[in-house]
């Protein structure tokens, strides 16, 4: 984090939305997508100008969050073609309560229960509705763990049940029609077992 210690000495503890596109090097329309979704956590002051009162640690933290997951902005959700406002999206954690995680994991295994003992990335693309690229990123930053074989990642099944179960996965949002898909069956599913 000492990279960012630039930033630190430029701007105040405090910065604004225009200060927070330009530190971030996206488009002002991103950068207010990354605050109304809570990615970078703000105070909205409600007068006309410098509305939002951004705190400079939490835009450090959340640019190295992206340096090690990718942009946190789903494709074409900033974007001014975008005119239809999408459904608000859940998660896993919208069906479960803390201590319940493992339930995902009896989920993935039941519905996945003809997917071989070892995946590849393409199975975890299927699997999770993650984009192929969400997937590449997951393994190199070790969030899923995996081995390396012949020059491309394999995965034991089990690795992905552990992922299933953490935070990160349960917190996930994501607009593909896939993930929406598994998340509708785990509703029905839990719904099923309760």
């Amino acid at each position: 984090m000492k990279k960012y210690d630039n930033l630190r000495k430029q701007y105040p503890e405090y910065i604004s939305l225009d200060q927070l596109y330009r530190i971030c090097g996206i488009a002002k329309r991103s950068a207010l997508y990354l605050i109304q979704h809570e990615v970078i956590p703000a105070i909205d002051t409600g007068k006309k100008t410098w509305r939002y009162k951004i705190a400079l640690e939490d835009v450090i933290a959340y640019l190295h969050r992206r340096e090690q997951m990718g942009s946190m902005i789903p494709r074409g959700a900033a974007s001014s073609r975008n005119k239809q406002p999408k459904k608000p999206r859940r998660t896993f954690a919208s069906f479960i309560q803390q201590g319940e995680e493992s339930a995902i994991a009896d989920y993935f295994s039941f519905i996945y229960a003809d997917y071989p003992d070892v995946l590849t990335t393409i199975d975890l693309v299927e699997m999770t509705g993650f984009s192929k690229r969400t997937i590449l990123q997951l393994l190199k930053a070790r969030q899923i763990k995996s081995l390396w074989a012949d020059g491309k990642y394999i995965i034991p099944k089990p690795y992905l049940l552990d992922y299933v179960q953490t935070r990160r996965f349960i917190e996930a949002r994501s607009v593909s029609e896939s993930f929406i898909k598994i998340l509708g069956g785990f509703e029905i599913w839990k719904t099923a077992k309760s």
